[in-house]
């Protein structure tokens, strides 16, 4: 039997397709698939089918963001089928859940959150997915437990990008980061290690939560 949610996911999916797309196929199935109701808070059950960025906490500094969100990030690192993906941030959980699904059993996903409850509620929630690591810890200081992975996506804004991340880009590698302040424009930028250099590109303007690292960023 399909439930109403997925139904709905699945308009929503085809929605974001028509109007920022295309997105790959399996990015899009990932968005069907994985129960956006499970990982929003209780308050926002009723707005977890909407395109929309929903809050984590009172104070507004953890939220999720928006579905196309997520697949706009995964569409810039081609995010594929066995890629070993590190999250910058993992807030709810829903994102991890999205990447694990895309890469599949052969890949894996590294998140890092800074807020010690999404931290421990989000590592409950994906205790199902055996290819999610949730670890507590600071991103920006973090590389230690993710230098070398492929693929790096951050849910953050940062003021400038840390040097650190930068440098633990591997050769054919790719990093995508919200970049700007809180209060002013940001924006959405890729940035690729070829042949030894880094190559950085725009892909336009968006809205994310600020950088809570105590280190730079």
């Amino acid at each position: 039997m399909i439930v109403p949610f997925m139904v709905t996911r699945a308009q929503m999916a085809a929605d974001i397709d028509r109007t920022l797309g295309p997105f790959d196929r399996r990015h899009l199935e990932a968005l069907i698939a994985v129960p956006r109701e499970r990982f929003v808070p209780a308050s926002a059950l009723g707005r977890c089918d909407e395109d929309a960025p929903l809050p984590l906490d009172a104070s507004g500094l953890a939220n999720m963001s928006a579905p196309h969100a997520y697949l706009l990030s995964f569409r810039l690192l081609d995010l594929s089928r066995g890629d070993h993906l590190v999250e910058l941030g993992t807030g709810s959980g829903y994102g991890a859940a999205l990447a694990a699904a895309i890469v599949g059993p052969e890949g894996r996903v590294v998140t890092i959150e800074i807020d010690p409850s999404l931290a421990a509620r989000s590592k409950e929630l994906l205790s199902d997915l055996p290819t999610v690591t949730v670890l507590l810890g600071d991103a920006v200081t973090s590389l230690d437990v993710w230098r070398g992975a492929g693929k790096i996506v951050c849910t953050f804004a940062v003021r400038e990008i840390p040097e650190g991340w930068l440098s633990a880009i591997p050769e054919g590698g790719r990093l995508v980061v919200p970049l700007g302040r809180l209060d002013s424009d940001q924006r959405l930028v890729r940035v690729e290690r070829k042949e030894g250099g880094l190559v950085e590109s725009d892909h336009g303007a968006v809205r994310y939560v600020g950088n809570r690292s105590r280190g730079a960023g």
